[in-house]
This record gives C-alpha cells, structure tokens and sequence, in this order.
C-alpha cells in the first residue's frame, strides 16, 4: 500500500466528508508555531534576547516576516509561548484531582503531574529562566504572565471551592502563594548553577503552603 501524502492528507474524502482537512491544517500550523519557537530559542541562546529581532528569528525558521506575525506578537511572546501550554495543562491536571482532595493538596499534585516531561524541556525552561533574570525588557512581560496564571489558578481554586473569589479571600490567598512558591523554588534553583533537583524543590515550597509555615514557628 503506497504511503500517504499530505496533499493525499488534504484531499477531500469521497463521499464529500471534508473534515480531515482541518486536522491536516492544525498540524502544519502546529509545525510551523514549534519551528519558529525553536529557531528564537536558538538565535536567543547564541546571541542572547536583545540581539535577535523578529527578521532573524524568521529567516532561521524559513519564513516571511508576515508568516511570523501569524503565530506571534513579538518575539517576547515566542519566548513565553509555552506558558500558556503549561496553563492548559494545569486546568486538565486540576480537572483529574479527585474531588474530596484539600484543595492545597490538589494544587500542589496537580502542579507536580505536570513535571514528567522536565527533562525533555530542561534546557529550555533554564535558558529561558536566564533570559528573563538577565533582560530587563523581559521582565515587564513576564510579570503580566504571572498575573494571567494567579488569575487563572484563583478561578480554578474558586470553582473547586465553590466560592466567589470576589468575596471570598482563599482562592486568591492559595493562587498567590503557590506562584510565589514556585517562583522561589525556581530562582533558587537557577542561582545554584540548576545542579540540584527542581522538582524537588519546588514540591518542598510547596510543603511549606500545606502547614510547613506553622510547623517553622512550632520548631523554634
């Protein structure tokens, strides 16, 4: 049996059904989101952020200036694209917690589900986290993320608690000192040399949300 083609893919089926057509089209815009996000990371890393501008990042990804502003606003949101991947990922990792879970606890599992692939993306997230801490024009953009992922892990929190988060203070209590936690985590992570374990660390911050605070007073 001959191999199928894309342009096999494309056309449509006999009986008129035309709706592989949109699988074929998601996928090459999938491809061309990921080739592009690979060839910044690429030039960010030989050059550092500042140095590459859009025209680069497009001729290294093959593409016209105008392709690029399809997929992305700026470079900056090539660079933090994969935040709103691992967002996706959180509210389906949320989703699966069981229901009877304390919602700290829930949290924090939920967030470390989302670990299993670290080692695939290690060398990114750690040029990334360097990016970020050594660009000062990074790092406006990365706070108005960090916003959008309390605001949208306050609204997970408020579902699960079947609460107004308007009202009631603890979804954005919890949402807040998650992020910070993992933030804390993460940058102590980065200044070491990123030798030590992440996951770890991060699992440790997060302990301390769930009564690890109360029991450093208890210890004294």
């Amino acid at each position: 049996m001959p191999l199928k083609t894309l342009e096999d893919e494309a056309k449509p089926a006999p009986n008129g059904d035309d709706r592989a057509r949109p699988g074929l089209r998601e996928r090459r815009k999938a491809l061309t989101a990921a080739e592009l996000e690979a060839a910044a990371f690429r030039l960010f890393g030989e050059r550092g952020f500042d140095a590459v501008t859009v025209d680069d990042i497009a001729a290294e990804a093959d593409v016209s200036r105008r392709t690029f502003f399809r997929y992305f606003a700026s470079k900056e949101d090539v660079l933090l694209a994969d935040h709103f991947v691992q967002l996706a990922r959180l509210r389906e990792a949320m989703d699966a917690r069981p229901s009877d879970e304390p919602i700290v606890t829930a949290l924090r599992n939920a967030l470390l589900s989302m670990s299993v692939d670290f080692e695939d993306r290690k060398e990114m997230i750690i040029l990334r986290g360097r990016l970020m801490r050594d660009t000062p024009s990074l790092q406006a953009r990365s706070l108005v993320h960090q916003k959008l992922w309390e605001e949208a892990m306050q609204e997970m929190v408020a579902e699960r608690l079947g609460v107004d988060p308007v009202t009631d203070l603890r979804p954005g209590v919890v949402s807040a000192a998650t992020l910070a936690a993992m933030r804390v985590a993460f940058t102590n992570w980065l200044m070491a040399g990123c030798d030590g374990d992440l996951i770890a660390l991060t699992a440790e911050a997060l302990d301390l949300l769930d009564g690890g605070l109360q029991q450093l007073h208890d210890e004294r």
